[in-house]
């Protein structure tokens, strides 16, 4: 996650408080934007065994992933490694280069995306997109910056990529890519951090400048730091003078953060965006009535990007940018983390148990979405 500074959760408290003393995630959304039912597949459950996140397996990638990640050579190993195990699960991964032309011109470094698909039963259907980046601050091993996230997606790959051998399971079944409706699109982004020149999220942006990548993107979900949690009172942190009581002061929820209103300035009318936005938020909503860890699901109104560039930290917002509905998933990096943009961000430092939890909602809120054939 880019380094910013400290107005990150300034908006996403207030719903934090309003859904902590109380009120369930239909009232924010009604609060915030047009009313919209979350995510629930008529036969999907999160107990389904073939959906299961395997927590030793998440701990062997943040372990095996090259630590640092920021240099040609370390980033060619870390790429070298994420297309390995995705064939490994039958995955054919592609690169896309970019930049190349910018960097000979003006000597600011090209890039490499990593881009893979799981294909739905229903071409016309679309895509998904389950995207991080792999990318990591100068001198810091990023375990959960951003490890913890290329885990799981890697993990998510091996379990929907797996699924046709539980067809006799009809609740697998139903997350089975072969028989869901729509496509994952896995991707992993290069350049999220800040780079010499000042610049970041280059990755995504270069992603989501190409049209053939996003025109049939129905939703994103974008993974930046979920695998830390702390436990003592007063450990998690939040931006001064921040005129809200009550807030945990413990770090053991996981956040995500969504979009509400118009996503286009040029729109009069609200449109099925916003529902859309409601959807991947109610995916995430619905997982978190089964499982933990505590998920907190934040929608913030368009109106107040401008006022909080905090917000469009990480890769999601080249997909705001775009009017692509998109969430943030986060652990609140520098507001929980003591490790984060550190030599201390080590894989040792990560709770696994929390990890594990991360992910898993992640994979339950993918099975609901690709569910969907709208």
């Amino acid at each position: 996650m880019r380094k910013s500074g400290g107005l990150f959760f300034t908006i996403a408290a207030i719903a934090i408080t309003l859904i902590i003393w109380g009120n369930p995630l239909n009232y924010i959304l009604t609060a915030f934007a047009p009313p919209s039912e979350p995510v629930r597949p008529s036969i999907f459950s999160l107990s389904t065994p073939g959906l299961s996140i395997d927590a030793g397996a998440l701990m062997a990638h943040v372990r095996s992933l090259p630590q640092p990640r920021n240099s040609p050579s370390s980033k060619e190993a870390a790429r070298q490694y994420i297309t390995s195990r995705l064939a490994d699960y039958g995955i054919q991964a592609e690169r896309q280069a970019y930049g190349i032309e910018q960097e000979r011109l003006t000597g600011v470094a090209s890039g490499v995306n990593i881009v893979a698909n799981i294909p739905g039963s229903d071409p016309t259907a679309g895509s998904i997109v389950l995207g991080a980046h792999y990318d990591t601050e100068i001198g810091s091993p990023g375990a959960d910056d951003n490890g913890s996230a290329i885990a799981t997606l890697l993990e998510t790959a091996r379990i929907f990529s797996t699924q046709a051998d539980s067809q006799s399971d009809v609740l697998a079944a139903a997350a089975d890519p072969l028989t869901a409706p729509k496509s994952i699109r896995l991707v992993f982004f290069d350049q999220e951090e800040r780079q010499i020149d000042g610049s970041g999220l280059l990755g995504s942006l270069a992603f989501t400048q190409q049209p053939g990548n996003i025109a049939d993107i129905k939703g994103a979900i974008i993974l930046d730091m979920i695998g830390y949690a702390c436990h003592d009172p007063g450990c998690q942190a939040y931006p001064p003078r921040l005129p809200i009581p009550n807030l945990p002061n413990t770090g053991d929820f996981l956040a995500v953060l969504g979009l509400t209103g118009q996503t286009d300035l040029n729109q009069t009318d609200l449109d099925q965006t916003d529902s859309d936005h409601a959807d991947l938020l109610g995916a995430f909503a619905f997982s978190a009535q089964r499982i933990g860890p505590t998920l907190l699901t934040l929608p913030v109104p368009q109106s107040m990007l401008n006022f909080f560039p905090d917000l469009l930290r990480s890769d999601h917002a080249p997909f705001w940018d775009k009017n692509i509905p998109a969430v943030l998933v986060s652990d609140t990096a520098n507001f929980r983390n003591p490790h984060y943009h550190t030599a201390q961000d080590k894989p040792d430092t990560l709770d696994s148990i929390f990890l594990q939890g991360s992910a898993q909602h992640v994979v339950n809120a993918i099975a609901a979405l690709i569910s969907q054939s709208g």
